[in-house]
This record gives structure tokens, C-alpha cells and sequence, in this order.
């Protein structure tokens, strides 16, 4: 984030108006501008609170989390005791990865505003993130503690009680377990692994027959579970009924296949990276299309094909694969910044200028996709735009010659030269 510097002197009314502005920037969902607003009132009243408190906001939609969480800290100096300021902080604390970070913030918030039912939920789906984080890693123990501190916070969250019945489940407590995961799926009958994981205690349990209701309930709602078919299976096969269950082991072995040909196809993507990052765009490309056979459905592998084959300089096929990384996934900020470059070298500023809009809508920091916009808007012969984006991409990256020579041919309307993309 830029730093946030100190007025000569303090002017509380135009930091007001510059709040204002940015608020109805934020209406219009223009954060760039809505977060130069913020900072302009920080500087001309660096005690605001609330400006730094709404930098840390636009900054956070930006995805540009650890500035926010800068913007944050910097209004909590100013204003401690606010609790909306703290739970703000641990939001964007939880988006970088900092979960006990982001718990510590969000209790503080809570002890702030005992009575604020959001924040209550939010610091209950914290504990619920670290538990799975420790889940993940094997610690179990401290998993089970985090995840009933969430019970606690929040016992009307079915999913506080699902982990919980799931992480007993694991330890093998199904005395535990059973209460928790049909509790869970009280309170939200839709929820697929409450309806497996009661079903598995319940086979384990030897109550067969309704341990088959629970499971047959987990595959309608999950019907890409192989837990669930499988252990299903099992249990119609106990229960006297060999042509179902044979259906249900059968279904449970091809998604099983599914998921090892998706597990290939990642380890094609990750060696399609490192091909791309050496410039080995042919190489890269040959394990992306075998990637693609395995599974058709992973945005990443779309991806990194399209840039395999813009560098490759083939944009058609390029631009079907954005595309269809998009459409899979459509907060791809880079997807976005490829997408345009491609349309552009296709001879369609237009186009590129759309979808460069929305690369710097999912991250106003990339000085890249200022600069190509920049070319966009120039071919489009939107000069003045295409100026203020460049002066941004400089704004960035100070050093980079190749914003600076664009700019300068910009200002000489073109003439006798290009810009560069």
C-alpha cells in the first residue's frame, strides 16, 4: 500500500468530502478511484479512522489483502475500541492464510460487541477453519478443540457441529459423533457429509438399516462422494441386497478412477508451469492437452493452455481456452490479463479493453494489465484514459522503461511510434 502520508496540515472537511466521494465510487462498484479517494482523506487528515477503515475495505475487495490489513491497523491506532475495525482486520487477516491472527482479532471484536450475531458467527467459522487447517496437518486433538470452542460460539452452525461429528468420527469416539452429526443434519437436512458420516457411525454401530437411509440420503446429495457409494455399497451388501450394493461399489470405483486421472492431470499441470516458466511453451503445451484428457473440467490446466498458446501465438485457440478457465472459475485476474492481450493481438481493442476492466477489478496492483489496457484504450483512440492508465502502471513500477517509452509515444499521439503491450 502507499504510504500513508502526513498532511502539513490536518483538514477534517475535505477528508469528509473525499470520504463521501469514495463511498459513492464504492456505489458504483469503482474501487480504484474509490480507494484514491480514501487515501487522499487520509492525507489530508491522518487521524481519520474511518478513511483508513474504508481503505482497508476497497482494499480487501481488490484482494489486495495485506495492504489491507495495513489500512486496518492503521485505523484501529486511531480508533481501538471500535469492534467493526477489528472484525474487519480479522476478515482480512483470514484471507491471508493468518487464521489464529485473524481469531485473535475477531474475539477482541467480540468482546467489544457481545451482542453483534455477525461477528459471533464470523469468530465461529474462524474456529472452524483452524480446526480443519489442524485437521489437515494430523493434529487431531487440537482440531476436536477448536472445533468445539465453535460449537460453543455458535451452536445453531451446523457445520461447527458437522466437524465436530466428523472429527470424532476419525478419532473413533461414536458416542460423540452420533449427536453431533445428526444434530448437523437438523439443522441443515441439505448437508450431504452430516447424512455420510452419521450414516458410516450408524453401520459401525451395526443399525444397518438405517445406516442405509443415511447413506442412500449422502448420494443423492453428493452423488460425486465415493465415500459415500462405497461405504453404502457395503452396507446393502450386509443387509441382503448384492445387486444394489454391486451398483453402488461399481459407482464408487469409476469416481475413484476420476479422481486418480484428476490427480495425473495436476501433476501434468504442475510440470506444464514449470515448462511455461522456462519457456518451453511447445513441451508445455503436450502436457496440457494430456492434462485436458484426464479432466476436462479444471480451470487451472484451461488456464495455462491458453497462455501456452498465446506465446505459441495461436490467439484463437487461445482465447477458447481463457475462456474456458473463466467460465470454470471467473476470479481469474490473470485469466482476465491474458484474455485481453490475446484479443488485442487479434486486432480487437474493444474486447480487450472488457476484459482487461475486469482483470484490474480482481487486482488494481497488476501494473501489467494497466499497461496493456492502456494499449487498448490508445487503439481505441482514448488517449486520455489510456494516459491516466499508464501514469498508474508507472505509479507501480516506477523503474519499468517500457511504461515509461509507451507513455512518452502516447503523448506524442503516436507518432513515429508504438505502444508496446
Amino acid at each position: 500500500m502507499c504510504s500513508l502520508g502526513l498532511a502539513q496540515t490536518a483538514n477534517p472537511q475535505l477528508a469528509r468530502q473525499f470520504i463521501a466521494e469514495g463511498i459513492q465510487f464504492i456505489q458504483q462498484d469503482q474501487l480504484a478511484p474509490a480507494a484514491d479517494r480514501f487515501r487522499k482523506a487520509l492525507e489530508a487528515d491522518p487521524k481519520n479512522a474511518d478513511a483508513a477503515n474504508d481503505l482497508g475495505i476497497v482494499l480487501r475487495r481488490q484482494r489486495n489483502f495485506r495492504d489491507a490489513v495495513t489500512a486496518f491497523e492503521t485505523a484501529l491506532r486511531l480508533r481501538p475500541g471500535e469492534a467493526r475495525i477489528h472484525s474487519n482486520l480479522a476478515l482480512a487477516l483470514q484471507d491471508m492464510g493468518r487464521i489464529a491472527d485473524a481469531i485473535a482479532a475477531m474475539k477482541k471484536a467480540q468482546s467489544l460487541d457481545p451482542e453483534n450475531i455477525t461477528i459471533r458467527r464470523n469468530l465461529g467459522t474462524l474456529h472452524c477453519r483452524f480446526g480443519e487447517e489442524l485437521q489437515a496437518k494430523g493434529d487431531l486433538k487440537a482440531a476436536l478443540a477448536q472445533f468445539r470452542v465453535a460449537v460453543d460460539v455458535t451452536p445453531d452452525n451446523y457445520e461447527a457441529h458437522q466437524l465436530l461429528g466428523g472429527a470424532l468420527l476419525q478419532a473413533g469416539d461414536l458416542d460423540g459423533a452420533e449427536p453431533e452429526l445428526r444434530r448437523a443434519a437438523e439443522l441443515q437436512p441439505a448437508s450431504g457429509v452430516s447424512h455420510r458420516d452419521l450414516g458410516i457411525v450408524l453401520w459401525r454401530r451395526n443399525q444397518l438399516h438405517e445406516a442405509a437411509a443415511e447413506l442412500r440420503r449422502a448420494t443423492d446429495l453428493l452423488p460425486g462422494d465415493t465415500a459415500a457409494h462405497y461405504n453404502l455399497g457395503r452396507v446393502l451388501q450386509n443387509t441382503g441386497r448384492p445387486a444394489e450394493a454391486l451398483a453402488e461399489l461399481k459407482k464408487a470405483q469409476e469416481l475413484n478412477e476420476k479422481a486418480q486421472d484428476a490427480i495425473l492431470a495436476k501433476t501434468y499441470n504442475n510440470t506444464a508451469t514449470r515448462l511455461l516458466r522456462e519457456g518451453k511453451f511447445e513441451e508445455a503445451g503436450a502436457k496440457l492437452r494430456e492434462a485436458l484428457r484426464l479432466d476436462p473440467q479444471n480451470a487451472s490446466v484451461h488456464y495455462n493452455y491458453g497462455v501456452a498458446l498465446l506465446e505459441l501465438n495461436h490467439m484463437e485457440q487461445a482465447i477458447t481456452e481463457l475462456q474456458a478457465a473463466l467460465s470454470l472459475n471467473a476470479d481469474q485476474a490473470d485469466a482476465y490479463y491474458y484474455l485481453g492481450r490475446a484479443w488485442l493481438a487479434t486486432g480487437k481493442p474493444t474486447e480487450a479493453a472488457k476484459d482487461l476492466e475486469q482483470a484490474l477489478k480482481l487486482n488494481a496492483q497488476d501494473a501489467r494489465a494497466r499497461n496493456v489496457h492502456a494499449v487498448a484504450l490508445a487503439a481505441m483512440r482514448q488517449f486520455s484514459e489510456a494516459a491516466k492508465e499508464l501514469q498508474s502502471a508507472l505509479d507501480l513500477e516506477p523503474k519499468s522503461a517500457l511504461f515509461r517509452e509507451n507513455l512518452a509515444c502516447l503523448e506524442r499521439r503516436l507518432a513515429g511510434c508504438a505502444l508496446q503491450p
